[in-house]
């Protein structure tokens, strides 16, 4: 079940950056992210009331509430919006998911988790990635739409990493499904009154094509795909999870040449094979250092 899950996901969350590419030509991108992130929340508050999840959060939680209400979800969610305005949608979802790479430097830096040789040449592999993915022999260095688009993402990600340190070091007091409405709740109040400001509700177009683009970014995209990664989290090994965040730029990669002819350049295929390469090792890494944890803990619990 576990890996059905996983396959939902990265067919929802890949298919959305063609979605988002497609969304924004109706639509200012941060009234777009405002739109998609409520009805993820509404998505989410029903799938927490019919598992029976539903509850305020504890005074504890709070902390983890915002810090991934607005770092991980407004954000990150916003910032790579804005990204895809200026990248093709396919390279967007390249730089969007290079974050398992990002967390071992971060991790070993704040947390004190040990930065292993493997982790070490699968943060080198998504380096290399994302230098090829910006190969200075390929870029054209006059269209500053390339180094704007991103710019955005690769911050997003920054903010993401930092949100995951965050969650890594948090001590839970209620269950994580409980929790996730009221994060994107979070992130719908920090976003709706900059969005306002800077952007009017005018502009938007309110086409039927793009009612369900809508409807897919943030129901199924925002809401039921988030829900399905936490079930999956709990059933699968690291090394899955790994597996699953480099298939999503691949259908984001598919899926932009299917819906909006996008040709992936030999520059992108590459870097993403690097980065894809990358987050399998980190993974592995990680599935041998909990292996190796929970027989050291074994070892360590005296036979009653």
């Amino acid at each position: 079940m576990g890996y059905l899950l996983l396959c939902f996901n990265a067919l929802g969350w890949g298919l959305n950056f063609p979605v988002l590419k497609l969304g924004l030509a109706f639509s200012p991108p941060m009234l777009f992210t405002c739109m998609r992130m409520a009805l993820g929340t509404l998505a989410m508050f029903i799938i927490a009331g019919l598992l029976g999840v539903l509850r305020l959060p504890r005074r504890g939680d709070l902390p983890i509430l915002l810090s991934v209400g607005v770092l991980q979800n407004m954000a990150f969610i916003t910032l790579v919006t804005l990204g895809v305005q200026y990248l093709p949608a396919g390279r967007a979802a390249i730089l969007a998911y290079t974050t398992p790479i990002w967390v071992v430097p971060a991790a070993a830096l704040f947390l004190g988790e040990r930065f292993t040789l493997p982790r070490a040449m699968g943060v080198g592999l998504g380096l290399a990635g994302l230098l090829t993915v910006f190969n200075p022999l390929s870029i054209d260095w006059s269209n500053h739409d390339v180094f704007i688009g991103g710019g955005l993402i690769m911050l997003g990600t920054i903010l993401w990493t930092a949100g995951l340190i965050h969650v890594r070091r948090h001590h839970w007091q209620g269950d994580v499904l409980s929790l996730i409405p009221w994060q994107l709740l979070t992130s719908v109040l920090a976003l709706l009154p900059l969005a306002l400001l800077l952007e009017s509700p005018s502009q938007i177009d309110w086409e039927p094509s793009f009612v369900w683009m809508l409807v897919f970014s943030g129901a199924i995209a925002s809401g039921i795909c988030v829900a399905a990664q936490v079930a999956a989290i709990r059933s699968l090994p690291a090394v899955s999870l790994s597996l699953s965040s480099a298939s999503v730029p691949a259908v984001g990669m598919l899926s932009a040449a299917w819906f909006l002819g996008e040709v992936p350049t030999p520059s992108d295929l590459a870097g993403f094979a690097l980065i894809a390469l990358g987050i399998l090792v980190v993974g592995l890494a990680d599935r041998r250092q909990a292996l190796r944890n929970r027989s050291t803990a074994a070892k360590a619990t005296p036979a009653s």
